[in-house]
């Protein structure tokens, strides 16, 4: 996973298929999945984030390490 300069999440296609997996959304619903995610906190260097299936509520959360430029 990265940030783009713009602020958005970029999954590599194994995250972006285990998150689908785990908010149980239907493959049908894979071009246009119905998921939200935000951040809920960024401490010792570790970013949290909160993914949501829109249509049922199903929520996961994403923990990844920060990393600091070199």
């Amino acid at each position: 996973m990265r940030i783009d300069r713009h602020g958005n999440m970029e999954l590599t296609e194994e995250e972006d298929a285990d998150l689908l997996e785990r908010l149980e959304i239907p493959e049908s619903e894979h071009n246009d999945p119905p998921v939200e995610i935000e951040c809920i906190g960024m401490e010792n260097d570790v970013a949290t984030f909160k993914a949501t299936n829109t249509k049922t509520g199903k929520h996961v959360l994403m923990v990844f390490d920060l990393m600091r430029p070199d």
